[in-house]
């Protein structure tokens, strides 16, 4: 099981570990691009006359049923790529917008298993 753990402190979200460099991006894509203000890139990955888009730190390119997103500011000579089927990361934004921005928890994981995402809330740390 791949993950990442993002941690509340007060007025936003925060990357807080993860278990490989793709799902650290996922958890930096959600946190400072995505975010819990504003519009959301659901509505780029809908639109099928836009390939590319970039955020804050992360740049989403689609290709096929997939979008691939990549840290902007990665020091590794050839950026990791998250690849992820376009909807697998609608269903995210949906999780991240009801189980998170609604209720803003303390503590969330992001869980990646058998090619589904899961996303965990809760008010203390996860072991």
């Amino acid at each position: 099981m791949n993950y990442v753990k993002l941690r509340y402190t007060g007025n936003s979200y925060f990357y807080d570990g993860g278990s490989s460099i793709e799902m650290d991006t996922l958890g930096i894509f959600l946190t400072d691009n995505e975010g819990c203000l504003g519009s959301s890139f659901k509505e780029w990955i809908l639109n099928p006359t836009t390939e590319c888009v970039g955020g804050n730190t992360v740049f989403l390119e689609k290709e096929g049923d997939y979008v691939f997103l990549e840290d902007e500011y990665s020091e590794e000579k050839v950026p990791t790529k998250l690849k992820i089927h376009q909807k697998e990361l609608v269903k995210i934004l949906g999780f991240w917008r009801d189980k998170v921005c609604k209720t803003m928890p303390q503590y969330v994981m992001i869980k990646h298993e058998n090619d589904q995402y899961t996303i965990e809330t809760s008010e203390t740390p996860f072991g």
